[in-house]
């Protein structure tokens, strides 16, 4: 997934803050990609950039964007995407999210962002483990009103854990998928509930396992790697990635 900066700013912007090409550097690692289905959702980010599909207090996508990536997901799948207007929609207030911890401006501290979550139909219901192995009975979208202002995008699928597991009881077909992510992945998680069975979420910055094991193990139909941009610039990540594979 592309960062706000390559999405939202002119490549005039772009350039005079020494930012890159970022539609240029997917295309690259697009093309290595031999029999891997990729999806490339820039220029659709692009054609809505005038929406909320970037926090301003935060580096995340907002659900609405990581929507717009689902779309695009589907139509390479030849699945149909669930409308956003046919799912409950979930509204928390006054989130100040990375760049105010950040920056402590107090323009932003004055405008929070607000969260807008659209549940799954089929369950809100998820599982998921801590590091320490511990097991949490939790939802996909939680009501974070009352948080810490900080935290509040941890509404989405519990934020950055180790392993979660999502059971779908309206889709009784068989189908899984395993997510491989980080915490841009957790906005996009709930739109895919409602089209497998069992959806596992795997976090490599924390999970210890492999992931071609676990997906001959459960006999996915589709894993899914979902990352945003940056990641590639940090040799930790990408290491911890590869360790999982």
């Amino acid at each position: 997934m592309p960062n706000n900066s390559g999405v939202l700013l002119s490549d005039d912007e772009l350039d005079k803050l020494g930012g890159s090409d970022q539609k240029q550097a997917i295309e690259y690692y697009y093309g290595m990609m031999n029999g891997v289905k990729t999806v490339d959702i820039f220029d659709t980010l692009k054609a809505h950039k005038d929406e909320s599909i970037f926090f301003r207090t935060d580096h995340h996508w907002t659900a609405d964007g990581a929507y717009y990536a689902y779309e695009d997901f589907c139509k390479t799948k030849g699945i149909t995407a669930i409308p956003r207007d046919k799912r409950k929609t979930d509204t928390f207030k006054g989130f100040l999210g990375s760049f105010y911890s950040t920056l402590q401006n107090s323009d932003m501290k004055n405008n929070p962002d607000t969260i807008y979550a659209y549940e799954p139909i089929g369950t809100n219901d998820m599982t998921y483990w801590n590091e320490d192995g511990s097991e949490q009975k939790w939802n996909v979208i939680m009501d974070v009103n009352g948080w810490d202002k900080g935290t509040m995008y941890s509404t989405f699928v519990g934020g950055d854990t180790p392993m979660a597991v999502i059971e779908n009881p309206k889709v009784t077909d068989g189908s899984s998928c395993v997510v491989m992510k980080e915490s841009y992945g957790n906005a996009f998680i709930p739109f895919l509930v409602d089209h497998y069975q069992t959806v596992y979420v795997v976090d490599y910055r924390y999970w210890t396992g492999s992931i071609s094991k676990l997906a001959q193990d459960k006999k996915v139909n589709d894993v899914l790697f979902l990352n945003n941009l940056s990641m590639i610039r940090n040799k930790s990540l990408v290491g911890k990635l590869y360790r999982v594979l």
